[in-house]
């Protein structure tokens, strides 16, 4: 509350010509007093982060906590009286080193070595079963062919969409009453809590409970962009 940005022609590659009008945001704060306005403007200039220009954000900073502004008793020698105003300190950029970094990480990996050579454990993830054919000819089928014994799950859009192509898929979807589901978790859901990193095998090793409990989704999103994230990574 009490701080309104007007913003001017700029944005993210902009560029910032000094011949005409090079102003990038005007800030106005608004409280009861002078002190508290000033303390408002503060915070919110201390709050920009802008990479690329300078700007007069530490000029106005060393105003804003000069005590004769704080007091109202200055006149047009303000400037001229007081040098110190041009004094800046310098920026440490901490949040963008710390991003810098992050990101070095993230793509290239850690610079420095394990703190161990132990191999990370093997994780066995719980894998929920589904129903299987007990009957004689599925198990003697199983013997000769190898071939699974479950049973073979609910009909789905895609069995609609393989046998009856795209157009009775879009009728069933007309026909529809009720409200369609797009299930995320083989992609969006582990690409964004574990950085895109479930093994196709774990994927597949699940997707027989999918079938079977799932099996009136809408449809299941398994392929995205992410996929050239993880080849660069």
């Amino acid at each position: 509350m009490g701080i309104r940005l007007d913003s001017a022609s700029t944005y993210a590659g902009a560029v910032i010509s000094p011949y005409y009008d090079s102003l990038l945001v005007k800030v106005i704060s608004h409280a009861q007093d002078l002190p508290a306005s000033a303390a408002k403007m503060n915070r919110a200039l201390r709050e920009f982060r802008i990479r690329g220009v300078k700007t007069n954000i530490p000029f106005l900073l060393n105003v804003l906590e000069n005590q004769k502004f704080l007091n109202g008793s200055v006149d047009t020698y303000f400037i001229d009286e007081n040098p110190q105003l041009f004094m800046f300190k310098a920026s440490q950029n901490r949040a963008q080193k710390i991003l810098n970094y992050l990101g070095q990480v993230l793509v290239n990996g850690p610079a420095t070595p394990l703190a161990t050579k132990i191999p990370p454990s093997d994780v066995k993830p719980y894998i929920p079963a589904v129903p299987l054919d007990l009957s004689p000819e599925a198990i003697k089928r199983q013997e000769l062919t190898g071939e699974n014994t479950a049973v073979q799950p609910p009909r789905g859009y895609k069995q609609v969409l393989d046998e009856g192509g795209p157009e009775a898929f879009a009728k069933a979807v007309r026909q529809n009453k009720g409200l369609l589901l797009m299930d995320t978790t083989y992609r969006d859901a582990h690409q964004s809590l574990l950085a895109t990193r479930v093994r196709t095998h774990d994927l597949l090793a699940v997707s027989p409970y999918v079938a079977h409990n799932f099996s009136n989704l809408y449809s299941l999103e398994n392929w995205g962009g992410a996929t050239f994230d993880v080849a660069l990574r």
